[in-house]
């Protein structure tokens, strides 16, 4: 049966030995994790780290000190992302729709659209009433026996429904399709200009992890051919060698 004491005391030896290697350089794990998040699950990711790649020596201990580091990097990465969509409100009305595919997210935002219960919705819906009923005043004032009276009260109304949807409806209709909307946010989620960046600060934190890996392997295979062979450095063994090297630097 698994001793279970046993397992408990290696673990807080590898926590007493993460805090250790930290404290040494002068950091602790609240340099490295953000307050609100776990600083278990940091030293966790550190002593696996640890545990696959067997550092020795202070120079592999910084290493894998700083794989873990970007490793952890990566990880607040997809977090950030996230925490940045939601405070789109919008995105936040994505997800309250309960969709959970791109065609259903598109029917949604059609629908919406549609029934009106959008800004830009509403001003469609207006724009529409408006220009039915300029037409239905077009037909009727091309219908033979009005009177010159009745022409010229409907040239009236066609007039101010144009002059309305002219100088206030289109206008209000462009200023909503350039702000902010739920199809904007769906449609930047999965933008090139988007992704673009976040794929950069992905690449360069590749970039720096594969360095370090193979910094990592390559200080471990000069230990391996170099460090059986390394040889002390000279030593004078006694008071009298140094007049003898004098001398033959005077005679020189």
């Amino acid at each position: 049966m698994k001793d279970k004491s046993k397992d408990k005391h290696s673990g807080e030896s590898k926590k007493a030995k993460i805090n250790q290697t930290l404290r040494i350089r002068g950091l602790s794990v609240r340099d490295v994790v953000l307050p609100w998040e776990s600083k278990d699950e940091f030293k966790q990711l550190h002593q696996e780290l640890t545990a696959e790649f067997s550092p020795h020596g202070r120079m592999e201990e910084d290493i894998v000190l700083d794989l873990a580091i970007l490793r952890w990097r990566k990880y607040q990465l997809a977090k950030m992302m996230r925490t940045a969509a939601l405070k789109d409100p919008f995105f936040i009305e994505l997800m309250q729709s309960g969709k959970k595919s791109w065609s259903g997210i598109r029917k949604y935002l059609r629908e919406q659209d549609e029934a009106g219960t959008t800004i830009r919705g509403s001003i469609t819906n207006a724009l529409s009433k408006l220009t039915n009923t300029a037409s239905e005043l077009a037909r009727a004032q091309k219908t033979k026996g009005m009177e010159k009276e009745e022409v010229e009260r409907t040239e009236q109304k066609l007039i101010g429904i144009t002059n309305v949807i002219a100088e206030h409806v289109l206008p209000l209709l462009h200023t909503v399709d350039a702000g902010p909307s739920a199809e904007k946010s769906f449609e930047q989620a999965y933008s090139p200009e988007y992704l673009e960046r976040v794929l950069k600060y992905e690449a360069a934190l590749d970039s720096r992890i594969d360095k370090l890996l193979g910094r990592l392997v390559n200080l471990k295979e000069y230990k391996q051919v170099y460090g059986a062979r390394m040889l002390p450095s000279p030593m004078i063994k006694s008071a009298s060698t140094v007049p003898e090297l004098a001398g033959l630097t005077v005679g020189r």
